[in-house]
């Protein structure tokens, strides 16, 4: 939550066509590099796939 300013980021609606930008922290081993993140907008739907760079 304190990683943005606003800290409205987490909490913002996003309709289709909008986009928002902001920072998430993850906490992972140190010896591990993530290249993609599974994000679910509910338990129940299908999520999305996001490369990072």
């Amino acid at each position: 939550m304190y990683a943005n300013e606003d800290g409205q980021v987490l909490f913002e609606e996003i309709n289709p066509g909008n986009s928002v930008k902001g920072k998430l922290v993850f906490d992972i081993p140190a010896d591990k590099k993530l290249t993609s993140l599974e994000l679910h907008d509910s338990m129940f739907s299908g999520g999305v796939t996001v490369a990072l760079r």
